[in-house]
């Protein structure tokens, strides 16, 4: 067995919109952003606003450039997006980004971001940025970046997005699902066998029961989906991630206490925990 660890570091739990302030200190404000390193392989998932304190991480690691990473989009809906031109690496022409993410309803991917990042909703727009990007779109196929396995998948959720299942070399797996909504028993058939055996899941729990009866088809799942899809799958761990704006620390607390409870009850041997920002994770 490779004696490698992958790390994993959450830098944005939120969805939809960021929260800062005093109510959502423990679990964190920004929008999904999520770390993932394994040897020299560095892979970043989603760049909400969680991605700005990660480059000013990157900035301390790297003051004078030097630095390669692929940056994977599971869409480009903007609580995933907005962070990314405030992501001061890409402003180091020493440094070098593959950035990657599925076809939209509009086009390809490489020309809804370059829709985005551009006058007058920015001022640089994507062709100025000095570092060296490769912006590719990625089709639901298996890839590799480094010694790291990726495996995309298609999620329900508005105008599309994926999923991603990692597989690393020293035998742990990570799959990788921020915005989702429960469908039908094919669908749930499908994600089931993408998770199979994983290490951990990283799953949307935007909502519980009640709040997501009146929110079916906003592309979301209430925190016990995940959790049974997981114990269907023989996850090991599951974070709950993605969390509503509208959930504070106190609220987010309790959901954690009922998901414990839920989830022994389905896999006794398995674990449940929440997403929090700063949080690490070895693999």
């Amino acid at each position: 067995m490779i004696n490698t660890k992958a790390e994993i570091r959450f830098w944005g739990v939120r969805g939809s919109i960021p929260v800062p302030g005093r109510k959502t200190i423990k679990f964190g404000g920004n929008t999904a952003c999520v770390e993932i390193s394994y040897g020299g392989d560095i892979i970043i998932c989603d760049a909400g606003t969680g991605i700005r304190p990660l480059g000013e991480s990157i900035m301390r690691r790297y003051p004078n450039g030097g630095f390669s990473a692929t940056i994977l989009l599971s869409h480009i809906h903007w609580d995933h997006y907005f962070g990314f031109p405030f992501f001061r690496p890409l402003y180091n022409s020493k440094n070098i980004f593959l950035i990657g993410g599925p076809k939209n309803s509009n086009g390809s991917f490489s020309s809804a971001i370059s829709r985005v990042m551009r006058p007058p909703y920015f001022p640089i727009p994507i062709s100025a940025i000095p570092s060296k990007l490769n912006i590719v779109t990625i089709p639901e196929k298996k890839f590799q970046v480094g010694e790291i396995e990726v495996i995309p998948f298609a999620v329900n959720h508005p105008q599309g997005a994926f999923g991603w299942r990692f597989n690393f070399p020293n035998g742990k797996s990570l799959v990788h699902v921020t915005d989702n909504e429960p469908g039908g028993k094919i669908f749930r058939k499908k994600i089931v066998s993408v998770a199979a055996g994983a290490d951990i899941m990283i799953h949307d729990a935007q909502y519980d029961d009640a709040e997501y009866k009146n929110k079916i088809g906003w592309g979301h799942s209430p925190y016990k989906y995940p959790l049974s899809v997981a114990a269907e799958a023989g996850v090991k761990k599951v974070f709950l991630f993605h969390f509503d704006p509208n959930a504070d620390d106190l609220y987010l607390q309790k959901t954690f206490i009922k998901a414990k409870k839920f989830f022994s009850k389905l896999a006794p041997r398995g674990a449940c925990r929440m997403a929090m920002e700063g949080l690490k994770i070895r693999l």
